[in-house]
């Protein structure tokens, strides 16, 4: 590439066009869901809760939540949290944690409701699924680009990795050092990268010094008795200004280092600053006992430093083993010494099989950097993702879309969480930039410096989907609801299933999707002031086809545990026909046709009838409770609907003849609609 320096300020803005919210009425039919849920286990936790299985008990506390019950619902919460305490291999999901804090918080368990809380929010952090692909635009993640300030083309040469320092930058550059002696590469014509110093107003974010080269103590071709070409770049630096980390290529002793290969990798390299100036530091800060020493090796190479806040993390960019790609993103700890303990990966929700690089993290505890990787604006893109305590991975990559990223590289992303500006490079044609034809034909790199402004409250918009079928959902309500479980918004998806509400992003809220016939789904919006989201939601119909088992809806064992050649009725399936039971006397409306079946084992002129005896004791042991007769049908099948390979003349084991010996409670309504539960 040939590069050029352009400095432009840029603001973030915000324009969203509202969508229009329609309310679409949906259908009034009799709803059984989350209440026939509550009601019947609820009777079933009294009465004989170790029967209560661990899918029914989370459905039960989920039904409690979902009602507004929630002294109910944190009881069984914390009866869900024991029991998985208790039981190996039973996992809560983390929404649950999120809901159980909300119960709590609602009556008044403040203290644990924080501990829930906060469960949560680790829990659903570290469980997010890696997002590769680009998100839309820049306005469906974070604050927006504004106008343009006026630009100042600094000079024709390649200038890129800016890195903040006192009042001013550092940056990378090929321009002329004024040197009588100047090292060019042979392939371009262009000088050797050299790291330059100049300031800006904080204000403006406008240059007001004059460049200065930082030259002899970190550039071996400085030095009178060698004439060693080497590149520097990619500077970080110590938040007390004193220490340095820059990309070089590989020297020692006034000598290129060359791998099996005969080629010069990039190296890491320390600098401290003295009286005099700066002094490039030996090699001991990466070889020493404590850290790893696969660091800095000579068959790889090491690139773009970026230090954390608290100095006390190396992020760097290396295509050293373990790596996905071409580069990825690594991480060790760091401090005055040098490098301690393992180098760790940053893992799939940063590293693909492309190419990673120029980390930066900012005092917010954000990693911006930039990759080549499918479904980008262009080559190189800028990405962010949230760190966690221990400065790995806390969330999904987000592209930070069009108004940063375009068709070109865009790269070397750094920013000022706390005074709101920053800077990146590109060489995305210049305004007025006649000569560019296309994405293969290189300009200069150039520098951009933008300022952020957050507009609060924001607008959270999404879609609403079905899950099953993917399709919109029009008329499903939206409600924004506070810490203190209070509706502070509402609204209603128009015919599209869109919706868009305003919210105060200063506040803790959540936002909750509700539509008759389908189970609730809600997601957390923590604090962030200057990010804007997009939620969408996938919600599951409580809504059933005509003929759908009765059984399977309350979660219990399809088996029939029916003895071989018996048609009394179990101690053991009693207490499943119980739970049956209490749904029909909950829901007087509720009408059920039990059809049994048996195994192959002996002639279908035998099964045939045993099935329907089993069908009408089962019908019988029903009514027994209670239950009007007229209600209840039932229907023998025989070994006609075998669920496995078990026919006749092949051999299978008992257990898998048994799967064969079952009923089924088919819910009867009008035929063609659909049954809501």
């Amino acid at each position: 590439m040939t590069k050029r320096l352009l400095i432009i300020a840029i603001a973030f803005f915000a324009v969203l066009g509202n969508l229009i919210a329609q309310n679409v009425p949906a259908k009034k039919k009799e709803k059984y869901t989350y209440t026939m849920y509550t009601r019947v286990y609820q009777k079933r936790l009294m009465e004989k809760p170790d029967k209560v299985k661990d899918t029914a008990l989370m459905k039960l506390a989920n039904s409690y939540y979902f009602i507004a019950d929630y002294e109910n619902a944190a009881k069984v919460y914390e009866i869900l949290y024991q029991r998985a305490e208790e039981k190996p291999g039973f996992d809560v999901p983390p929404e649950y944690n999120f809901r159980y804090g909300q119960s709590l918080r609602a009556i008044g368990e403040e203290d644990l409701a924080k501990e829930k809380l906060a469960e949560y929010l680790s829990e659903s952090a570290a469980n997010a699924v890696v997002q590769t692909t680009r998100v839309y635009e820049i306005q469906d993640l974070r604050e927006y680009f504004s106008k343009l300030k006026d630009s100042i083309n600094l000079n024709h040469f390649s200038d890129f990795a800016p890195a903040f320092y006192k009042e001013g930058l550092i940056f990378s550059s090929d321009r002329d050092t004024g040197n009588l002696h100047r090292y060019r590469h042979s392939g371009t014509n262009k000088d050797f990268l050299d790291l330059y110093q100049f300031e800006y107003d904080e204000d403006s974010v406008q240059v007001i010094s004059k460049l200065n080269f930082i030259g002899n103590g970190i550039n071996p071709r400085e030095a009178e008795t060698t004439s060693i070409k080497v590149d520097e770049s990619t500077v970080t630096l110590s938040s007390d200004g004193n220490t340095m980390y820059f990309t070089a290529s590989n020297f020692k002793d006034g000598e290129l280092v060359k791998d099996q290969d005969n080629i010069v990798r990039l190296k890491i390299f320390k600098a401290v600053l003295e009286p005099e100036g700066w002094r490039i530091a030996d090699d001991s800060w990466y070889k020493n006992q404590n850290g790893d020493k696969a660091f800095n090796s000579d068959g790889y190479s090491f690139a773009n430093p970026a230090l954390s806040p608290d100095d006390s993390r190396l992020y760097f960019t290396s295509d050293m083993p373990g790596s996905k790609g071409l580069s990825d993103i690594f991480m060790i700890a760091v401090d005055e010494n040098g490098i301690r303990g393992k180098i760790d990966n940053l893992g799939d929700r940063v590293n693909t099989e492309f190419r990673e690089s120029f980390p930066f993290v900012s005092k917010d505890g954000k990693l911006y950097y930039s990759s080549d990787r499918l479904g980008g604006e262009g080559r190189l893109d800028v990405y962010s993702v949230d760190l966690n305590a221990n400065g790995m991975v806390a969330s999904v990559s987000e592209n930070l879309g069009k108004l940063v990223n375009s068709e070109y590289d865009d790269f070397s992303f750094i920013y000022d969480s706390e005074k709101q500006y920053g800077f990146f490079a590109s060489n995305r044609p210049r305004p007025n930039d006649s000569g560019r034809k296309n994405a293969k034909d290189f300009s200069d790199d150039n520098i951009y410096a933008f300022t952020a402004e957050c507009l609060n409250p924001k607008t959270l918009t999404g879609i609403v989907y079905d899950k099953s079928t993917l399709l919109p959902l029009a008329g499903t309500t939206i409600n924004i609801i506070s810490d203190d479980n209070e509706i502070i918004a509402s609204t209603f998806t128009n015919e599209e299933g869109a919706y868009s509400v305003s919210i105060d992003r200063n506040k803790n809220n959540f936002v909750r999707a509700t539509r008759e016939g389908y189970t609730p789904a809600e997601e957390y919006l923590e604090i962030n002031p200057c990010e804007l989201r997009m939620v969408d939601f996938y919600i599951e119909t409580d809504c059933v086809d005509y003929g759908t088992d009765l059984a399977k809806l309350l979660g219990l064992d399809p088996t029939i545990f029916f003895d071989f050649d018996k048609s009394e009725i179990k101690d053991d399936y009693k207490d499943e026909l119980d739970i049956v039971v209490a749904a029909m006397e909950l829901y007087p409306s509720l009408k059920i046709q039990v059809n049994s079946h048996t195994d192959s084992r002996g002639p279908n002129s035998y099964n045939q009838p045993l099935s329907g005896r089993r069908a009408k004791a089962t019908v019988d042991y029903i009514a027994s409770k209670g239950i009007d007769i007229n209600r209840l049908k039932y229907k023998g099948y025989g070994e006609t609907q075998l669920v496995n390979e078990c026919a006749d003349g092949v051999r299978c084991s008992a257990a898998k003849h048994q799967k064969n010996r079952r009923s089924e409670f088919l819910i009867l309504c009008e035929e063609g609609e659909n049954c809501c539960y």
